[in-house]
């Protein structure tokens, strides 16, 4: 039944989907101008669920600005042993341009999109939000939500608004482990132990309480691994928490 706990947890495989070098003006340029750009795949009973695409190809202003180099999602679910025929969903934990890049590969098959509606509502609002032809599936694809949403066994999509209005992170659970795709609840690590809501990820102030409230959030669940988008995986065990 859909929503029900699986009694082993599923593998979830990183996808190493681009390094993109941040221009002068990014927040987390000082920092280091290499980012790396991840992607997850949830190696379900039912069929792979994909958590974010990447970045995509033949927008020339994102290649001069952010000069991504990319592997194409085919290749990174197959580096993992995933064909890209058995992908049944796909989660967007938002619509900025390297998270939903190559979104179209799939555009035109049976495949449901994932996504909070506000999202959608930022899109069509703004020009400048994102690539939309990337962002934007099928209307017969599109699963537009407003909050929680179980979208399949032991998989959760949860609204954790922040980085933007309408992004969302991934529960994974079985009877006895959980484990959090946060995506960009946080830009690094270091934001979600210490619950900050920095100027880099959320640069919207009155969003910042929410940030802080979806990063509580995902720690209350008390997982055994917390994945991002643009850093290395957290394990509350091996930080003494």
């Amino acid at each position: 039944m859909l929503g029900r706990v699986l009694t082993s947890l599923p593998r979830i495989m990183r996808l190493d989907l681009a390094v993109v070098t941040l221009p002068d003006w990014h927040p987390e340029a000082h920092a280091g101008r290499s980012s790396p750009v991840y992607g997850y795949v949830i190696d379900h009973p039912d069929g792979a669920i994909v958590v974010d695409t990447g970045v995509g190809e033949g927008n020339e202003l994102i290649d001069q600005v952010y000069e991504p180099q990319l592997l194409r999602l085919g290749d990174a679910l197959e580096a993992v042993g995933v064909d890209q025929t058995s992908v049944v969903a796909v989660v967007n934990s938002h619509l900025h341009f390297d998270h939903c890049g190559q979104n179209p590969m799939l555009y035109g098959s049976e495949v449901p999109y994932f996504v909070q509606r506000l999202e959608v509502v930022e899109v069509e609002r703004d020009p400048f939000y994102t690539d939309a032809e990337w962002a934007l599936p099928p209307l017969a694809q599109r699963r537009l939500l407003d909050g929680d949403l179980a979208i399949a066994e032991g998989v959760t999509a949860l609204s954790t608004p922040g980085h933007t209005a309408g992004h969302q992170s991934v529960l994974v659970e079985s009877t006895e482990q959980r484990v959090i795709i946060a995506a960009q609840a946080v830009w690094s690590s270091r934001e979600f132990v210490d619950e900050e809501a920095t100027p880099s990820n959320v640069d919207a102030e009155e969003r910042r309480a929410a940030a802080v409230d979806s990063i509580r959030r995902l720690k209350a669940l008390r997982p055994e691994v917390v994945h991002f988008s643009h850093c290395a995986a957290y394990r509350p065990d091996e930080a003494g928490e």
